[in-house]
């Protein structure tokens, strides 16, 4: 009889290594499925950037003459991403352009448009639609995109060459940015559960095979025939669970399409897993299971005797504590390279130290509470579960291993999540609430300005524009800081500044910064170009006001002062009825300028935010769904193994509600210890990344949520361990 055939024999006749298999083909099942997702997501990052790619437009005219100039523009807490062109005529990845005059939207914002007021929308752009963009050549279904068509020349050789990477395209960078990490650490975070939940799925019926195996060895079975054996067990539920996997992938790809990441959902096929990758998965997960089954003989293979009478294994040693020391002191090694300059690299390996640490240190933990217990306490119930805790550490922590790894990651995500809010909070602090600006080039400014006002007076808006730019001030001693090149008044209009504007035009200074010999350089010059630093000129008021945090210059202060390639026109509308009008002036007046807000850069970190939000919760879920399940199988396994001794101390009298309460114990015990040790250790991992990134941040009741998951997991595993015992002494002890 082969191994296979011996394999199907015992499926067939014993019930026990039946219901194994079944786990452990549902745990492969879940595991094929989410390393299939997982793997897929960089790929639907790649697609979605290849797919969108034409909206980031060109910088500076082509050799056909053709201007493509993208910018970002925003409604109604959505972004809009729009392509002004002239003189191109798209093809390729890009739909066909519209002639001058025309506009060409994607069907959402074609949407949008008929449903919002015109002059909420529709007046952006021309009157003249061309048609709908394919939906196949958006970034995700609902993307919100308009292409609007100039005659040639109307959007001139200075405006495209001082146009430089538009928000169009740092925002979706950042997306795939973020996106790819994440994938890859969510595998990381997911197998294992995964694969713990294999694993203990497998030693369901682990004694009862290993005496099997020791058995068949001491009656003249060679070595590699009980290994053959032992792969063949595992290997047919394997496959059956890979195969379930790779089919159930398929309708799930429907529920992940619409998981929101960035501003909108997925497409069906940017998920879709690429064949190399479900042939590696096909051959790569089985492999590893039957490896892992086969590694687990090794007692038997090697020592049958000890095998077949279950002699107990080593106890782990205090030395085990040292570890503490080793990986708190290669965290703080990291942690000091990388505020050297180091790369993010040199935290992953003392990350994955203090995981693997939670392997050597829980058994030893687990071990000592059961000292204390049986030294403590004299309940009887409490006394079997520290023996047991005494005699196996190990095994009693096995179950939790799957768990420590997602609340450890879950509390370093739950202890960061609120410095992140908080920093996409404070974006847009030089700018006042409500201001809506844009960035024009330098040479246009004084032009578009005049238009934009003449423009806001055509839409009945009581508003003028005001310009800035940004400058650097240098002191005598080479002190340099920030500031801005504006008049006063019009600084404490539109800025979140208000200096005084006492007197004739002069400086306004925080009080740090001298008096006098101040020399001021454009921040942002023209690429060719050297600082133009220009001298204050003598006489020029300059006033130390505590309550500035940045340098106001009176734009007729330094009449001399030029080079500047860029300037922010910067509009506050009176109401808020107006906002809608004044976007629309400025999309007229400065085609391919992204029009920015505070509200609409805080809705970007929100964004990013809730995304990190959304993934954190959908990841420990799917973490604590893994580790519970592995949990409750170990603890009814660990019954299972023990059935002989359990049956015993019944038929010696011991009560079963006694060794039910006992089971309880030592089965909640370890989930406890393991929670609240992963969540102390996650909590200050994640507040020395915060500490060395800058960041500051507040513990919230959140922090708990892993502490709560813990309690779930010990009170299923007990409930496990008191359903399987039930079940078990019904049963005649004869048939062990």
């Amino acid at each position: 009889m082969n191994p296979v055939q011996l394999a199907l024999r015992v499926l067939r006749h014993d019930s026990r290594t039946r219901t194994s298999a079944i786990l452990t083909a549902l745990g492969v099942t879940v595991a094929t499925a989410l390393v299939l997702i997982l793997t897929a997501l960089p790929h639907a990052a790649h697609a979605r950037t290849e797919r969108s790619s034409w909206q980031y437009g060109h910088p500076g005219v082509s050799d056909t003459g053709g201007v493509e100039l993208a910018s970002q523009d925003y409604v109604r807490g959505e972004f809009i991403t729009r392509l002004d062109v002239s003189g191109a005529t798209g093809g390729g990845n890009a739909p066909k352009y519209p002639a001058p005059g025309e506009v060409l939207l994607s069907p959402a914002l074609a949407q949008k448009a008929g449903e919002l007021p015109d002059n909420a929308l529709a007046d952006r752009f021309p009157e003249r639609i061309a048609g709908t963009i394919d939906p196949q050549q958006l970034r995700y279904p609902e993307q919100l995109v308009a292409i609007v068509g100039h005659p040639k020349g109307a959007l001139d050789e200075a405006t495209a060459i001082a146009h430089g990477a538009s928000l169009v395209e740092v925002e979706a960078s950042s997306e795939d940015w973020l996106l790819q990490p994440m994938a890859w650490f969510g595998l990381f975070v997911l197998a294992a559960p995964s694969l713990v939940l294999v694993a203990s799925a497998s030693r369901l019926t682990a004694a009862r095979r290993e005496r099997r195996m020791a058995s068949l060895q001491m009656a003249g079975a060679t070595p590699s025939q009980v290994v053959s054996t032992v792969a063949a067990e595992t290997g047919l539920a394997a496959v059956a669970g890979t195969v379930a996997g790779l089919l159930f992938i398929w309708p799930l790809r429907y529920l992940i399409a619409m998981i929101p990441w960035g501003n909108g959902t997925w497409f069906l096929s940017d998920i879709t897993p690429s064949a190399s990758a479900m042939l590696g998965v096909a051959i790569g997960v089985p492999a590893l299971v039957v490896a892992s089954s086969v590694l687990g003989t090794r007692r038997a293979v090697r020592s049958p005797l000890s095998a077949a009478t279950q002699q107990q294994r080593s106890r782990p040693k205090a030395w085990r504590l040292l570890i503490i020391a080793v990986v708190a002191g290669l965290f703080v090694f990291g942690m000091t390279k990388y505020d050297e300059g180091a790369g993010f690299l040199v935290l992953v390996v003392p990350i994955a130290a203090i995981i693997w640490s939670f392997s050597l240190i829980g058994p030893w933990i687990t071990a000592t509470i059961g000292r204390l217990f049986s030294k403590l306490w004299r309940r009887p119930s409490v006394l079997l579960a520290g023996r047991r805790l005494i005699s196996d550490p190990k095994g009693a922590y096995r179950s939790t291993s799957g768990m420590v790894l997602a609340v450890f990651i879950g509390s370093i995500a739950l202890t960061a999540l609120p410095a992140m809010t908080a920093s996409a909070k404070s974006l847009g602090s030089t700018d006042k609430a409500g201001v809506i600006l844009a960035d024009v080039p330098g040479s246009q400014a004084p032009e578009l300005r005049q238009r934009l006002d003449a423009e806001l007076a055509q839409q009945g808006v009581q508003a003028t524009a005001a310009g800035y730019e940004q400058v650097s001030i240098e002191g005598p001693g080479g002190a340099v800081t920030n500031g801005l090149l504006i008049d006063c008044q019009a600084a404490r209009e539109v800025t979140s500044y208000q200096p005084s504007c006492a007197g004739p035009p002069g400086i306004h200074t925080p009080i740090d910064v001298p008096k006098s010999d101040l020399t001021v350089t454009p921040a942002i010059l023209a690429s060719n170009g050297e600082p133009p630093a220009t001298p204050v000129p003598q006489g020029t008021p300059v006033s130390h006001e505590p309550n500035l945090q940045t340098v106001i210059i009176d734009r007729s202060a330094v009449p001399a002062l030029a080079g500047s390639t860029q300037t922010t026109l910067s509009v506050l509308p009176p109401t808020e009825a107006d906002r809608a009008k004044v976007r629309t002036a400025m999309a007229r007046v400065a085609p391919g300028a992204d029009i920015e807000s505070i509200e609409s850069r805080n809705v970007a970190g929100q964004v990013m935010t809730g995304d990190l939000h959304r993934i954190t919760v959908i990841g420990l879920s799917i973490a604590s769904v893994l580790a519970a399940g592995s949990a409750a199988i170990t603890a009814a396994g660990s019954v299972i193994d023990r059935r002989r001794t359990l049956g015993a101390l019944v038929a010696a009298g011991t009560q079963s509600k006694v060794l039910v309460r006992a089971l309880h114990t030592e089965a909640a015990l370890p989930a406890l210890v393991a929670a609240g040790m992963a969540t102390a250790a996650g909590a200050g991992v994640s507040l020395g990344l915060l500490n060395v990134m800058g960041q500051s941040t507040t513990l919230t009741l959140s922090i708990l949520a892993p502490i709560v998951l813990g309690l779930l997991v010990a009170a299923l595993a007990a409930a496990a361990s008191g359903l399987m015992l039930r079940k078990i002494i019904a049963e005649p002890l004869a048939d062990e």
